[in-house]
């Protein structure tokens, strides 16, 4: 079974909204930060014959973020590995060990001109296979 990988990202001063909390709109810049750390390598999302797509993405935000010179951690993982998709799972945790918000991403694989979805290559699944943990 795969190890959850924690991927650090650092608030920025124009993150935060007119209350002084991390805008909800940024968490999803948080999430593509944590979704290209998890796969490290661009010749996951494109590939011959195949692009990678966002289809679905959901956060559920248990508390606010507030600006800070420590990074969140995202902690994140391959929750369900499909023959077209998968899905990836987060939690935000903040400088004092709380979760801050927990979210998930449906990636689709598609063909790059008609975009329209195609079954994942052996070669991929291989790839994503041991950054899967059974939820």
């Amino acid at each position: 079974m795969a190890d959850v990988q924690v991927i650090p990202v650092h608030r920025r001063f124009s993150d935060l909204d007119p209350l002084g909390h991390v805008n909800n709109v940024v968490f999803h810049d948080y999430l593509q930060e944590a979704r290209v750390g998890l796969l490290r390598n661009l010749d996951f999302v494109r590939g011959p014959g195949f692009a990678q797509v966002v289809v679905k993405q959901e956060i559920t935000h248990r508390k606010p973020l507030l600006l800070a010179p420590e990074p969140v951690q995202i902690e994140t993982w391959i929750e369900h590995l499909g023959n077209s998709s998968y899905s990836i799972r987060y939690r935000i945790i903040d400088e004092h060990g709380d979760c801050a918000a927990e979210a998930s991403t449906l990636m689709a694989v598609v063909e790059p001109e008609s975009g329209r979805p195609i079954r994942m290559s052996a070669e991929l699944r291989a790839l994503l296979e041991p950054l899967t943990i059974d939820a």
